[in-house]
């Protein structure tokens, strides 16, 4: 974390609406990605989105650490993508993966689709993580609350079963 996303967090969390506005705009594409890969539909993204950057806002001030503000944000908005997927049906259509931005990778939209299938939930989230959002594994253990070694863990085990899988 920037010592300016360190200082908009204090100033957010102090109230400040235009400081949270520029730590949206910060990690709104990263959070719209990762949230396409879960959700699996645009629409669905969006919604989950917004749904967890009002909750992130509504709650800012129960942060605890400035620098956790990241994962925190990108947990948050894993909860509203699970609890989305339980309460509604809504949201079964498929991705739109050829939206610009929504996927940036080497693989036709059917391919990640039956790729990030393959996966149990908690593998698609990590992979995600790390893959779509550039997270580390330090990172991402905050926010799935598993130690670092568990992720790298999860993460080398999800892309061998991938590779045997892709390959056969």
């Amino acid at each position: 974390m920037t010592n300016n996303e360190w200082m908009l967090v204090s100033m957010a969390k102090k109230g400040d609406a235009h400081a949270f506005a520029r730590l949206y705009e910060t990690y709104y594409s990263d959070l719209y990605r990762f949230a396409v890969c879960l959700m699996k539909s645009t629409a669905a993204a969006e919604d989950a989105v917004s749904s967890a950057v009002l909750k992130a806002y509504e709650n800012l001030p129960g942060l605890r650490k400035n620098d956790s503000f990241r994962s925190w944000l990108f947990q948050i908005t894993a909860n509203e993508c699970r609890s989305m997927q339980k309460n509604q049906s809504v949201y079964l259509e498929d991705a739109d993966w050829s939206e610009p931005g929504a996927l940036e990778s080497g693989y036709e939209a059917s391919e990640v689709e039956e790729i990030l299938s393959l996966l149990t939930e908690e593998e698609r989230l990590i992979i995600t993580l790390s893959v779509f959002a550039g997270y580390s594994s330090r990172e991402i253990a905050g926010v799935v609350h598993k130690r670092e070694g568990s992720v790298r863990s999860i993460k080398s085990r999800a892309f061998a079963r991938l590779r045997n899988t892709i390959i056969k």
